[in-house]
């Protein structure tokens, strides 16, 4: 697709950058892997980050074929889209019965259901031949998936590393 190759640096750096941010988040979810109580935090907060960030990766892998017609890239963006949706409304619904700030409601379930509706609004530009403004909402919709995805991950990071509420970090000691 011709209108791609003014991207292609961009999603050069979007798939390196999702790729070193999916390793380092493997890398805390090793270390921290044998904490008793920090299960939780793995199953239910790491992997919705490490999925996003691995969207933005094969997003970015995608992007870079170069025989893509509009039509495949449209298809693509719309499933992508749509299994990104549904998983965004299981994590938001799995993180409504914690007991978790407001903002973390938002970054780990709100905000990304919001982010995979934009690449479906997307696969529906591009299937309408409004290639361009299709691109940009991809390019958005990578970045911000990009963010939340690093969010996320710092987030689960520092409180694995640190501890939090119910970490044995913060369990009370018994006399």
């Amino acid at each position: 697709m011709h209108n791609l190759e003014a991207w292609h640096d961009f999603y050069v750096m979007m798939g390196g950058s999702a790729g070193a941010l999916v390793g380092a988040t493997f890398v805390v979810a090793t270390l921290a892997g044998n904490i008793e109580k920090r299960t939780i935090g793995i199953r239910g907060f790491i992997t919705p980050a490490t999925v996003h960030l691995g969207s933005v990766l094969v997003g970015a892998a995608i992007l870079m074929v170069p025989t893509l017609t509009p039509l495949f890239l449209a298809l693509l963006l719309g499933v992508g889209g749509l299994a990104g949706l549904i998983y965004g409304v299981i994590v938001y619904f799995r993180v409504t019965t914690l007991n978790i700030d407001m903002i973390d409601r938002c970054w780990y379930g709100i905000f990304p259901v919001l982010i995979y509706g934009l690449l479906g609004a997307s696969a529906v530009l591009i299937f309408l031949k409004d290639i361009d403004h299709g691109l940009e909402l991809i390019a958005t919709a990578l970045v911000a998936l990009l963010i939340v995805g690093m969010r996320n991950a710092w987030d689960m990071a520092t409180f694995m590393i640190l501890g939090g509420p119910g970490s044995p970090d913060n369990e009370p000691t018994k006399q």
